[in-house]
């Protein structure tokens, strides 16, 4: 019988405490984002992230973790667009939120649990992101993927540019970052960034029941395998990634294409 995890807010949907919801059956944890419209990680659902990597870094009991997105818009999306003016207008304030999404990120890379992302729908630039995080993806047939920051005048700032070349090869990296193109499910598992796709509207569920073997082998060996494996970015790499990203933030280029954004415009970029 699955049961919620008391420390962390349940799902917001329904009147709860906060968009961020866990439940666990037979050694798996399931973690699902409900933000509407697109699950953006703003604060809130940060803070819930962060609490939910702090629980099940000490949950001997969860052998697997699942983490997905409620909605058939988004997985998960970057920083919220409601916030961002916020940001924008407080000197420093997005560094800090840098600073706290690296932390909440980096407390997901070093789950000693395998995660597999159960993509729902598109992963499309901080959805991309914290999908990187995941050791393993299973992605419904009609799911995107896309870091498209370079067209506001961004790089992603959350582990992308670091990320991405490991999983796909520094060559098919480079082309989705520099273009900020998206690719369909196929690619995604062409190129090893996706593991396997799901039947239509089945990504949880598929998911769910992979991490359910994984589950039942000796969680010892699947957490040393892990281990091994390694893999994780070096901090001074990330370090450098947030100061070109911050970089970015600043310049005129990003300000029209944040501007066009909202305006649902064709940004004039005039490369400063």
């Amino acid at each position: 019988m699955a049961r919620r995890t008391p420390s962390v807010p349940e799902a917001g949907r329904n009147g709860s405490a906060g968009p961020v919801q866990v439940t666990e059956e037979d050694g798996v944890a399931t973690v699902l984002v409900d933000s509407p419209p697109v699950n953006a990680m703003g604060r809130v659902v940060l803070d819930g992230l962060g609490d939910a990597a702090e629980h099940l870094s000490t949950a001997r009991e969860v052998r697997a973790v699942v983490l997905s997105g409620v909605g058939t818009t988004a997985f998960m999306a970057g920083a919220d667009i409601g916030e961002f003016e916020q940001l924008r207008a407080e000197p420093g304030a997005m560094e800090a939120h840098s600073l706290r999404a690296r932390a909440v990120f980096d407390a997901w890379q070093a789950l000693p649990q395998p995660v597999v992302a159960a993509v729902q729908a598109s992963a499309v630039g901080g959805g991309l992101e914290i999908a990187l995080l995941c050791d393993l993806i299973v992605a419904d047939p009609g799911a995107r993927f896309g870091l498209p920051e370079v067209k506001l005048g961004l790089i992603p700032g959350g582990g992308g540019t670091q990320r991405l070349p490991g999983r796909i090869g520094t060559a098919a990296a480079k082309e989705m970052l520099f273009l900020g193109s998206t690719i369909d499910a196929d690619r995604a598992v062409a190129l090893g960034l996706a593991n396997r796709i799901s039947a239509p509207g089945a990504a949880l569920a598929e998911a769910q029941e992979l991490a359910g073997r994984i589950a039942a082998l000796p969680r010892i060996a699947v957490t040393c395998a892990k281990r091994a494996v390694g893999g994780a970015i070096s901090g001074e790499a990330l370090d450098r990634e947030r100061e070109i990203f911050l970089e970015t933030f600043a310049s005129r280029d990003f300000a029209e294409g944040f501007a066009a954004f909202q305006e649902k415009r064709a940004p004039r970029f005039v490369h400063q």
